[in-house]
């Protein structure tokens, strides 16, 4: 009966890719369709009328999401945990840490200047700058030449740049004797040529600038906190490798560094690497499709021929149906509130707003921003924050109107809107072909799902949960016809995600689960260090000796979850002391 259903999809299918021509009319530099670019019959409709053909269709679009992204205002009600140990909502597989982890990994593959629906449109301005991707560029940048004003000095005696620079953490009590103080990220302030201050005269001065390689990893004090994570890592790396560098003398200080530098950014791009394969992604991928791509030599179906392409080194491409429409997943896990170390619990518009750009007068981040990583993942059998479950629903926070203002004509606030409406003016596949065409490639992973491999109980299950609540959004039969028929990308992953039997929002999809897993897979599959299968002790120790006589990273076990990097991290730095706590 499903395979019957999958070959009746198939009338949505062409044969061929698209020639990289065509593929360029629809997508910006650094992005590329999913499975090659579709033909005007297989993209995204609304109203059945194709919103890149008919730009005076525009306002209907933005109107029919805005009135969608009402409907998503109301809260999914969802089934008890067997268990009882947590709420409703929480998802007790995945601690929040994870959520801003993804958020991290999202800033590793994509960084564009404008939104696409701020822009409006697929052009120069919202091209996609990351061009190789999963290398840590949003935390190393360009390196200490090409960044240099987010490296710090390695030693007293070695003016050479290769730490990355952290900052004192801000002391609303007295400050203890013990701990480490820089706990923050570097933030300084600058001289504004409209003459504008906003320092508070003789009590603060306003740090209006984060050094860090992405301005986004301070989008919020979670995600300035877990990037200097990161850095305390590679820091503590170098000093490693310090430590067991023969004396090269003045005129060999240079080459040093430089090989220094080098060898401890591949050694925590290895370990992240170990993470995203064998953590994170087991946690958020189905588990068959996880099972089909974690493995030593996973077969994937979205390969663009770079040979006939013309495609440079360096001159990768994400996926428009990835990075706004799949991975918009994480959206939905973002919780309401956050209890961050044992002094503070902190509402979501808080920590949203603990940034240079939004809160300059009270930067450093204080004790009570100081994330205990416990309360973020799996350590010492502590409960951490839960994520939220993943459905059709966002925190009330993520539509606050001092983040996430109004832009056009409707006048919506919010982040979930502009996740809808820039998937809507990108050219994406529409829900319907995409399936049909993942279905000749990979028919056992359509055929896994009867909401993917059924199209009329796919569109009745969305018509019911569309009309089930008619006090959020106002919609029209119209619209409830038009979106049952014609989904949003970003919102079916979601609607998918909440309809899995057994996981009610604890995973992705298996539509979802492919897009992520073909980006995220593939990705590390392009990575010569990391893709052979090797243990990471084996990686490591291979890595040491392209550079020295040795293996300078014998003393690093085997990390390959957040929780063995948080506690590796705690040792290696020398963190077990500090205050506020660190583990």
């Amino acid at each position: 009966m499903a395979m019957q259903k999958i070959a009746d999809a198939s009338s949505f299918r062409t044969s061929e890719f698209n020639t990289r021509d065509s593929a360029r009319a629809t997508a910006a530099p650094g992005f590329r369709h999913f499975l090659g670019a579709p033909n005007p019959s297989q993209r995204f409709r609304a109203f059945g009328i194709d919103p890149l053909t008919s730009p005076e269709h525009l306002p209907k679009l933005r109107a029919l999401m805005h009135r969608l992204s009402r409907r998503m205002d109301a809260e999914v009600h969802w089934p008890p945990h067997r268990s009882g140990s947590a709420e409703h909502w929480e998802n007790p597989l995945i601690p929040s840490g994870y959520t801003y982890l993804l958020q991290f990994v999202a800033h590793d593959l994509v960084h564009s200047a404008i939104p696409l629906s701020v822009s409006g449109s697929l052009d120069a301005g919202t091209a996609n700058a990351r061009r190789a991707p999963l290398r840590l560029e949003t935390l190393f940048g360009s390196g200490p030449v090409g960044s240099p004003h987010i490296y710090a000095l390695d030693a007293p005696s070695d003016d050479r740049r290769t730490k990355l620079r952290l900052g004192r953490m801000r002391w609303k009590e007295n400050e203890p004797v013990t701990g480490c103080p820089f706990r923050d990220i570097a933030r300084t302030r600058a001289e504004n040529v409209t003459g504008i201050d906003r320092s508070i005269a003789g009590v603060r001065v306003a740090l209006t600038e984060a050094l860090v390689a992405d301005p986004r990893n301070d989008d919020h004090a979670v995600m300035s906190q877990l990037t200097a994570l990161f850095a305390l890592l590679h820091n503590a790396l170098i000093d490693l490798i310090r430590r067991q560098e023969r004396n090269s003398g003045p005129n060999g200080q240079f080459g040093a560094a430089y090989k220094r530098f080098l060898c401890a950014r591949e050694a925590v791009t290895l370990i992240y690497h170990n993470i995203l394969r064998n953590d994170l992604m087991r946690r958020v991928i189905h588990p068959a499709i996880y099972a089909a791509y974690s493995g030593p030599a996973p077969h994937f179906i979205d390969r663009p021929d770079e040979a006939s392409q013309g495609l440079a080194i360096g001159d990768w491409e994400i996926p428009l149906e990835f990075s706004h429409g799949a991975f918009r997943f994480g959206h939905a896990m973002v919780r309401h509130e956050y209890c961050i170390n044992d002094l503070s619990i902190q509402d979501l518009y808080s920590t949203l707003e603990k940034t240079s750009a939004n809160d300059p007068v009270n930067m450093p981040l204080d004790e009570t921003w100081m994330v205990q990583w416990s309360r973020f993942f799996e350590i010492n059998e502590n409960k951490p924050n839960f994520s939220r479950r993943i459905g059709p629903y966002l925190s009330d926070g993520l539509g606050n109107d001092q983040i996430f203002p109004a832009f056009d004509e409707t006048e919506r606030v919010g982040l979930l809107y502009r996740d809808l409406l820039g998937a809507g003016i990108a050219g994406m596949w529409s829900v319907d072909a995409l399936i049909a065409e993942i279905a000749t490639r990979k028919p056992q992973f359509i055929a896994m799902s009867r909401l993917l491999a059924d199209r009329a109980y796919r569109v009745s299950q969305l018509r019911d949960w569309l009309a089930a609540a008619p006090a959020y959004g106002a919609l029209t039969a119209e619209d409830i016809e038009a979106l049952s028929n014609d989904p949003p990308l970003p919102f079916f992953i979601l609607f998918e995600a909440m309809q899995q039997p057994q996981a009610e929002g604890q995973r992705l999809g298996p539509l979802g689960s492919i897009i992520v897993s073909e980006v995220i897979f593939g990705a590390l599959a392009g990575d010569p260090r990391s893709s052979n299968g090797d243990a990471l002790a084996s990686q490591l120790a291979d890595l040491s000796r392209e550079y020295y006589p040795a293996n300078f990273f014998q003393e690093i076990p085997d990390i390959s979850t957040m929780t063995q990097l948080v506690k590796f991290t705690t040792e290696i730095a020398e963190l077990q002391q500090a205050v506020p706590a660190f583990l």
